[in-house]
């Protein structure tokens, strides 16, 4: 029937009739008709029909309205149709409605019917069709989508199930095209294409696996460990199960090499698969870690104990060491540092073992006065000192003692739930390491993973030189988790029953016990949870009645919590809470600390609780609990601890009427984390505090004055505590606001503070190349006409360099940085100094390749040490580090490397501490252990991620070109350099030409070649003309080799990219070599790769001698042949 209407239920609703689309009226008459669709030409009766599209709740005169729809939708469907003839498409059959139309005129029928149709071709007996039938059925199949389903219908209950169904169907068939794309040698559509149906559906297994096969034929090993990666993290975080065993096969042959070619005949050779560094890393350990999860005599985790060991033994022998065990919630970490502790003990160490808080306002450095008291130091930490004994005078008193012990044998320490910390226990820690460093000292620190947070990372970067393992809990085997299940008295367990256990938990102690223990009283049934949580939300729905709401308020209370808090919160009466409690503590819900306080037993029990309660109650219940402090304290917080608190509930429980009085605490818990340097802390304050400024409406026109400008200065406050913490885009965005409420209100000099509020000191610019805001600088700089004092024109001054073009800078930029360091200079304020020299730094980038940075980083370092700024120190050593990288004296770059971390640390500069620790992967690069360079470089690019870093693109490209010059392979990177040259030419065009001459396009090369003769003569330009040189001598372009060859001369000694310290591209001399063989100067050639070669030698013996634990490379294999073109 052609003349028939098309209705497509893809994308939004429509009707079209002859190629146009009909009106169909709104509401009721569209559901009538999708639903109509949803039956697929079944009658559906009236009841159903009205039931449905009412969602359950008809008016009494449904029926009535839905007949009159009808005969407008069958005048809509049939316009030719004559006055009283049967209706031919929407007809009444029985007591109900059906829509007749062949199955082409819907396209939701139309795509089951085509793919109904590729089915039955596929499994036809003895003539199987080939890929491109294959491919072209299914295309025709995908064809019919032009939407999503049902679009129109998102929030129609009787339309999620079908929608979610065709859904699938829908990826089910992409997956299968991708399948035939991948035989037809199409890999770069499948990626295209997968990429973002992964994004969309991220737990779909198959997606992953061809697409990991794609990236992998297209030379992105390491995107193709990490799209596996990516998927069974999801599958573990979300559902606590492991990959299917197609995807986990796919995964060991990446890592080893052995990925089977799933392609046509003839296919050109690509790159061999990355293989995984060795794991000598691991994860981090959460504050819930569950005591218990392991058995005390347990053999699970046999290898991660013999590490432990081994490190005992290296401090013994060299003198402090670290060892950090990460894992997630209930992966066994406790026990693991408590039984190789126990075996240390056994062995005549002296041990201590301290568990950092949960409760967010307990004493500074909490976790150390336990040390300190487990080892029977002198009394530093009564709880009326609580609040007095800083952290110099705990560290003071801990590294006395430990001296103490250690004359008599070994001292080892276990600093359990560190990811809890505050910013005083991580200090001391870091002063520990420093003075005990020729002492027999083993220090455990654990965490939960898999990410550290920020300011423990920054721990982690500091003491880098002093970790001996990093042990990485992911889960039990098969042996250990059967151990564990018989533990909890699950004895008859079968393999298959097993191997079920085993995918459900992921291995995790915690996970398997507590459902071996479910599975005890329950036996094994399909109702089984599918994590941890869903068992904890069980145990809690079990409780008498009552107990759930006692353990609520202790939930929200947030930490441990004595008999007479809990009774005030909760208005129970005492007989009735005791009995609530004993009943939790039976179901191992609760449990007590020292001082016999209430705690619920792990942070994972926590959240379900805390979860249970719906949201508008816990902000009630937050309410109460901070009246509940001011009634027991009206004259306010007694310390910072009791503020912490306050500002914690307050943030939590304000409603718009109680906002403003919320602000009072949580501005102040911020200006007090401010002061004390605990930045990472404030972040979180001041972001509470801009929320509750929005709740109270102080962001519209119509708030009062005051409360706009408390607002902004909340925005420029939280602007700097965010740049502190290396999170350049969500900085950016938020200076952004203050700057626009500050235009609003039109007050210069609160605009001056909103555009001058980044006070943090940079380091690769917070400016997007590709988009950067030429608004913000106009602002700049007429706001800089406008300002009188020096101060204000000196932070004007310093934004508006740090907002400009600094590659290939202006010469009025160049005057801005000048400028902006002479009148700081006349302020007298060695921060602002500090602020204008950093500027100035950022501009001298020019070809003359960082000549002037060592005198700006000593006029630097003076003014910061004169001000006692740690993080401008770290600054000026990381300019040093650079300059020292230019010149190739690797001893020195380690030196002030060393530096630059350690006040990097000290001063919460999270961006240096994200930054340097590349140095790792160039270290790996020179000595030719590429395996260990990219893993290196994958954890660098985690970090570049997760900190939400300016030019995010760009920055991701380092290491994978740093390793594709190494290999002399850049058609990995080929697709991401096509889509960077689409908006930056002149970035990437020399690096692009290579890759597509190693992707076999070389007429596109030589294209792009040519296009761009002239490289840019900025401190990228080594590198640049560089990798134009190389793609030069591939296209055999003589007479551009010539004049490249004469202007890189002047860089013989040097290894390319190294000025900036996260890459390296070999010695110029290599580079040298190929240009003299090109233009006939076979002579000059042999020198030019014995100078080359002399350079990598010194380079690999400086390393060496100066950083062995961070080359990841055994004995001997220094000597190994290097990538060919790191000598050329």
């Amino acid at each position: 029937m052609m003349s028939d209407p098309q209705v497509q239920v893809f994308g939004p609703l429509q009707v079209l009739l002859g190629g146009r689309s009909a009106r169909i009226g709104a509401g009721r008459q569209r559901a009538i008709l999708g639903r109509l669709v949803l039956a697929g030409g079944k009658t559906l009766g009236v009841d159903r029909l009205v039931d449905d599209v009412w969602e359950g709740s008809p008016p009494p005169h449904a029926p009535s309205v839905l007949q009159v729809q009808i005969h407008n939708l069958r005048r809509i469907l049939e316009p030719g149709r004559r006055p009283r003839t049967p209706a031919q498409i929407l007809v009444s059959e029985g007591s109900g409605y059906a829509l007749r139309l062949d199955s082409g005129n819907v396209d939701a029928w139309q795509f089951e019917a085509l793919l109904r149709q590729y089915e039955d071709r596929v499994h036809e007996p003895g003539d199987p069709p080939g890929p491109l039938e294959r491919y072209r059925m299914l295309d025709a199949v995908l064809s019919c989508w032009h939407g999503a389903a049902f679009e129109s219908f998102a929030g129609a209950s009787w339309a999620t199930a079908e929608s979610a169904r065709l859904t699938d169907l829908r990826a089910t068939a992409v997956e299968m095209r991708a399948q035939a794309a991948l035989e037809l040698d199409r890999v770069g559509e499948v990626v295209a294409v997968l990429r973002q149906q992964i994004e969309e559906y991220p737990g779909r297994e198959e997606t992953a696996r061809l697409l990991a096969l794609a990236q992998y034929r297209l030379g992105q090993q390491v995107e193709a460990l990490a799209t596996v990666r990516r998927v069974r993290d999801y599958l573990r975080s979300e559902y606590g199960i492991d990959p299917g065993p197609r995807l986990s096969e796919l995964e060991f042959a990446l890592l080893n090499h052995t990925v089977v070619p799933d392609r046509a005949p003839g296919e050109p050779r690509r790159a061999a698969a990355v293989s995984a560094a060795p794991a000598r890393s691991a994860g981090v350990s959460e504050g819930a870690d569950q005591s218990g999860a392991l058995p005390e005599a347990s053999t699970c985790y046999s290898v991660q104990r013999g590490a432990i060991a081994s490190a005992s033994i290296e401090a013994r022998t060299a003198g402090t060491r670290l060892v950090w065990v990460v894992g997630d919630v209930g992966a066994g970490k406790t026990t693991l540092v408590r039984t190789a502790i126990a075996d240390l003990a056994g062995a005549g160490w002296a041990t201590a073992y301290g568990k950092a808080p949960e409760v967010e306002s307990a004493p500074a450095a909490w976790v150390w006065r336990e040390i300190l008291a487990e080892f029977g130091g002198e009394s530093v930490l009564s709880e009326d000192l609580a609040e007095a004994v800083d952290p110099f005078t705990i560290v003071r008193a801990v590294a006395k003692r430990c001296r103490e012990l250690a004359a008599a044998g070994g001292v080892a320490i276990v600093l359990d739930d560190m990811h809890r910390s505050d910013t005083a226990s991580l200090q001391v820690l870091r002063q520990l390491v420093s003075w005990l460093d020729r002492e027999p000292v083993l220090i455990i620190v654990t965490a939960r993973g898999p990410e550290l947070p920020p300011v423990l990372r920054a721990t982690e970067a500091a003491l880098a030189d002093r970790v001996s393992e990093r042990v990485e809990l992911t889960g039990l085997d098969l042996p250990g988790t059967r151990e564990i299940a018989h533990g909890a008295g699950l004895v008859a367990l079968d393999d298959d029953a097993l191997q079920s256990l085993h995918r459900r938990t992921g291995g995790n102690p915690l996970f398997v016990r507590e459902l071996s223990k479910l599975m005890v009283t329950q036996g094994e049934s399909g109702s089984l949870p599918e994590s941890i949580r869903a068992v904890l939300s069980e145990r809690t729905e079990r409780l008498p009645e009552g107990v759930l709401a006692v353990l609520q308020h202790i939930a929200v209370w947030g930490r441990a919590i004595d008999l007479d808090t809990l009774i005030g919160l909760s208005g129970v009466g005492e007989g009735d809470i005791v009995d609530g409690i004993d009943a939790a503590a039976a179901a191992g819900l609760v449990g007590f600390d020292a001082a016999g306080r209430i705690t619920l037993d792990h942070a994972l029990i926590r959240d379900t609780v805390y979860n249970s309660i719906p949201p508008l109650r816990q902000r009630r219940m937050h309410w109460n609990a901070l009246e509940f402090l001011e009634r027991r304290s009206p004259e306010g917080p007694g310390d910072t601890a009791d503020l912490v608190c306050r500002a914690r509930h307050a943030a939590r429980g304000a409603a718009r009427s109680t906002a403003t009085h919320a602000l009072g605490y949580v501005v102040a818990a911020a200006l007090r984390c401010d002061g004390g340097g605990a930045r990472a802390d404030a972040a979180e304050h001041w972001q509470a505090a801009v929320a509750l400024h929005e709740l109270a409406g102080h962001a519209g026109d119509s708030a009062d004055d005051g409360d706009r400008r408390a607002l902004v200065e909340a925005l420029c406050a939280l602007t700097g505590s965010l740049a502190y913490g290396g999170r350049t885009l969500a900085a950016r965005a938020v200076r952004q606001r203050a700057v626009q409420l500050a235009s609003d209100i039109d007050d210069t000099a609160l605009r001056v503070r909103a555009l001058t509020c980044w006070r943090a000191p940079v380091l690769t610019g917070i400016r997007d190349w590709r988009a950067p805001d030429r608004s913000l600088t106009r602002l700049l700089e007429s706001t800089l006409a406008q300002v009188d004092t020096p101060a204000e024109r000196a932070r004007v001054l310093v934004a508006l360099v740090l907002e400009s073009e600094v590659v290939g800078a202006t010469e009025q930029v160049h005057r801005w940085a000048r400028e902006a360091v002479d009148a700081a200079e006349a302020t007298g304020d060695p921060e602002l100094l500090c602020a204008a020299l950093n500027a100035l730094a950022h501009v001298i980038t020019g070809p003359a390749m960082l000549d002037g940075w060592d005198r700006v980083a000593d006029d630097l370092l003076r003014a910061a040490r004169s001000a006692r700024l740690p993080e401008y120190q770290a600054v000026a050593h990381y300019l040093r580090f650079r300059a020292a990288c230019r010149v190739s004296d690797l001893r020195a770059a380690s030196r002030h490397m060393t530096r630059a971390l350690e006040y990097a640390s000290a001063g919460q500069l999270r961006s240096l501490l994200d930054i340097l620790p590349a140095f790792s992967a160039v270290s790996a690069v020179l000595c030719g252990d590429l395996e260990a360079a990219e893993a290196e470089y994958r954890r660098f690019d985690a970090r570049m991620r997760q900190s939400g870093v300016a030019n995010e693109d760009e920055t991701l490209l380092i290491g994978a070109l740093t390793v594709a010059w190494a290999r002399n392979d850049l058609s990995g990177p080929a697709d991401r350099l096509a889509a960077l040259y689409e908006v930056e030419p002149e970035l990437v065009a020399q690096i692009y030409a290579m890759a597509l001459i190693h992707a076999g396009d070389r007429d596109g090369a030589r294209t792009v070649f040519r296009r761009h003769p002239a490289v840019r003569r900025d401190f990228y330009w080594p590198v640049m003309a560089a990798f134009r040189a190389r793609a030069a001598v591939a296209l055999g372009e003589v007479e551009v080799a010539r004049d490249l060859l004469e202007e890189l001369r002047h860089c013989s000694g040097t290894l390319i990219g190294l000025a900036g310290g996260t890459a390296v591209f070999g010695p110029t001399d290599g580079v040298l070599a190929d240009l003299a063989d090109l233009v006939g100067d076979p002579a000059a050639a042999e020198v030019f790769r014995a100078r080359a070669a002399a350079l990598l030698r010194r380079a690999r013996a400086d390393l060496e001698s100066l950083q062995p634990d961070v080359l990841h490379h055994g004995p001997g294999e220094t000597e190994r042949a290097a990538p060919e073109l790191v000598c050329g």
